[in-house]
């Protein structure tokens, strides 16, 4: 029986990032994963949605040519070619990550592993041998997958995933989308790119819950304006589809645990991270933990967090965010201010032909910086800047006080946070 000192179950972000984290402190690593490395993010999710939305959104500047002053002739996307480019990347990557994985010495075991008790683990193979291993300490990350509607499966025909819906092989006429979370409205930015009628339904009273009200209302303008129909407060029934119906109404953990803030689950030297039992599912949440479980796996004291959690939504134009919302941020503190500064009024996004959008800084009454919203280009780069300065508790004052290159988006964030101080140099502020 094989002996390790971590063994990690499940090679999506959260797993081959514990793998690789424990294997440079010394330790002796197995990652058990069945499928590709990479997990949902890289094989069906972050990495597969954004190359077709690159495809697409290039495709949306190229029939703007004539505004740039450049003539061409009509031009045209094949969706099969689209999607081969999308698995050369994917594939790429996937065997990015497998050669990390040998550099740093992780033992790589192609199976389904199953957690016996603490420190012994059965791996399961196609042919019904099953071996085990053993490992001091074990981390799970066994993530999730979409959830589907109450007596409603995927039949991956009519009613699919998101799975389904990265591999179409030819754009249909009509789209049905179920849930008007992250997932739903980045396939309907995609597919309205692609000429397909789409219809968001959303059980909510509005689209993308959690996401800053003023940064909702403008990209549902966006979304009419490319001739999506949005119905919010409405809940979908087999008997309204009309095409195609891609449900997305969130994602399920593969397994039940619950975690402290050390990744630790009830059962001693048993960690856990990523989807299966993270509270915002999101990559770069699922590699923080991966990083601390394996370092607390391995003697280390580490906590997480959910504070300064920064997101990213890759429609056209982009949302980031970071911190509170402004609703939030009322709700918590008994004044509050905030700043913003249109991209209109930003000298980069008028020459690059991208002014839609806007900057907006929330503070406290006395300058704390409580959050950071972004709708416009670059918006998933700049918030960057905005979670170093949250996480590292910069005040209002000092964001303003850091000027910005010029011509350049990040001035925009100078300048929301000078709204903020009511010192707008290049908006309708009032002065002090």
């Amino acid at each position: 029986m094989d002996k390790f000192d971590v063994a990690v179950i499940g090679g999506g972000p959260g797993g081959y990032i514990a793998a690789i984290r424990a294997a440079q402190l010394g330790a002796k690593v197995a990652l058990i994963e069945k499928e590709q490395v990479g997990g949902t993010c890289l094989n069906r999710g972050c990495i597969p949605t954004k190359a077709l939305i690159a495809c697409t959104a290039l495709f949306d500047k190229i029939r703007q040519a004539d505004s740039f002053g450049i003539t061409t002739s009509a031009p045209t996307i094949d969706l099969a070619k689209v999607i081969e480019r999308k698995n050369t990347l994917v594939a790429k990557l996937t065997k990015g990550v497998e050669q990390l994985l040998v550099h740093h010495g992780v033992t790589l075991i192609r199976t389904e592993g199953q957690l016996l008790q603490p420190g012994l683990i059965e791996l399961r193979t196609p042919n019904m041998e099953h071996n085990k291993i053993t490992a001091k300490k074990v981390i799970l990350a066994m993530g999730s997958e979409p959830a589907s509607l109450p007596n409603l499966p995927f039949d991956g025909n009519k009613f699919i995933s998101s799975n389904e819906a990265l591999n179409l092989a030819a754009p249909p006429p009509r789209v049905d989308i179920i849930g008007g979370g992250v997932i739903g409205i980045h396939f309907a930015v995609i597919f309205s790119s692609l000429g397909i009628e789409v219809t968001i339904y959303e059980a909510l009273p509005e689209i993308l819950p959690g996401i800053d009200l003023e940064i909702v209302a403008l990209i549902k303008r966006i979304l009419q304006r490319k001739k999506v129909m949005i119905k919010t407060g409405v809940k979908f029934a087999p008997a309204d589809s009309c095409g195609k119906s891609l449900i997305c109404v969130g994602r399920k953990r593969n397994g039940n645990y619950q975690v402290n803030e050390k990744m630790e689950t009830a059962a001693p030297g048993v960690y856990a991270v990523g989807d299966l039992v993270s509270q915002k599912m999101f990559a770069h949440v699922a590699y923080e933990q991966g990083i601390i479980a394996a370092e607390n796996a391995l003697g280390g004291n580490r906590t997480f967090t959910y504070d300064y959690v920064p997101y990213g939504i890759y429609t056209h134009p982009e949302i980031a965010a970071v911190g509170l919302t402004e609703q939030q941020a009322r709700e918590k503190y008994q004044q509050v201010k905030t700043g913003k500064f249109p991209f209109a009024a930003l000298g980069i996004a008028q020459a690059m032909g991208e002014i839609e959008g806007f900057i907006k800084v929330i503070s406290t009454a006395d300058n704390q910086l409580l959050g950071v919203h972004i709708i416009g280009a670059e918006a998933t780069n700049l918030i960057g800047a905005a979670t170093v300065a949250l996480k590292n508790r910069v005040t209002v004052d000092q964001l303003a006080e850091t000027f910005q290159a010029h011509p350049s988006y990040p001035e925009g964030l100078h300048e929301a946070a000078l709204s903020t101080l009511l010192k707008g140099l290049h908006s309708f502020t009032r002065q002090t």
